[in-house]
């Protein structure tokens, strides 16, 4: 009676093995497809917010394609109206007579420029319409000051620097640059001619040219 139930329990622990394996194959079974229901998951998620990013993108490249044929649409609108306020106010024959009546003012602002001392017209290289403008304004003022300022002429035929003393746009005296001569300065065919004065004039004008630099006070002064 031992001996059978010694066997049989030898019987069930041999029988109990073949179980426990099954058992682990299906613990086994079951936790792989839980990791391959998970990976599933995150990869379907994924895989939606990847759809979405790629919908996003293609809305907004489309918006940014409506605006970008609106603000072509309104550039050609612009130039086209641009074209036409042109043609309709004749702008290029304004610029054509602006540019007509700049060349005659720098004509006579150079024949005036022969006339005159130094200083009183300022013509550069630009004679444009606005230019000459400037140029006339400069002038305007010019004619109506007191100035001191050192310039070249001619003095018994030869070039010297002076200070030139010039009232208004017409009037002007020089004094050497060493003092020891003065005179009236006038223009003649284009070039600035010193004629020296006796010593009482350069003297005078000698003192109305320091009066002008604010070297001597103001007094009545006669000049030649």
């Amino acid at each position: 009676m031992r001996v059978l139930t010694l066997a049989l329990v030898v019987a069930s622990l041999a029988a109990a093995d073949p179980a426990a394996a099954i058992l682990d194959e299906l613990r086994a079974a079951n936790q792989a497809r839980a990791d391959t229901a998970r990976e599933t998951a995150a990869w379907g998620q994924e895989r939606a917010r990847l759809e979405a990013l790629i919908a996003a993108t293609v809305a907004e490249t489309a918006r940014l394609n409506r605006e970008a044929e609106s603000a072509e649409a309104v550039a050609a609108r612009s130039a086209a109206q641009l074209t036409e306020l042109d043609r309709a106010s004749d702008l290029e024959g304004v610029r054509d007579r602006l540019a007509e009546t700049a060349t005659r003012i720098a004509e006579r602002l150079r024949q005036v420029a022969t006339t005159v001392p130094p200083g009183v017209v300022a013509l550069g290289e630009d004679t444009g319409f606005d230019a000459m403008v400037r140029a006339l304004d400069l002038a305007e003022r010019a004619a109506g000051t007191v100035t001191v300022e050192v310039v070249t002429g001619q003095r018994a035929g030869q070039t010297e620097a002076v200070k030139l003393l010039r009232v208004g746009g017409g009037a002007a005296w020089w004094v050497a640059l060493d003092g020891s001569a003065a005179g009236r300065a006038a223009m003649h065919d284009g070039t600035l001619q010193l004629n020296a004065a006796d010593a009482a004039g350069a003297a005078a004008v000698r003192t109305a040219l320091a009066q002008a630099e604010g070297r001597l006070p103001p007094t009545i002064v006669v000049l030649p």
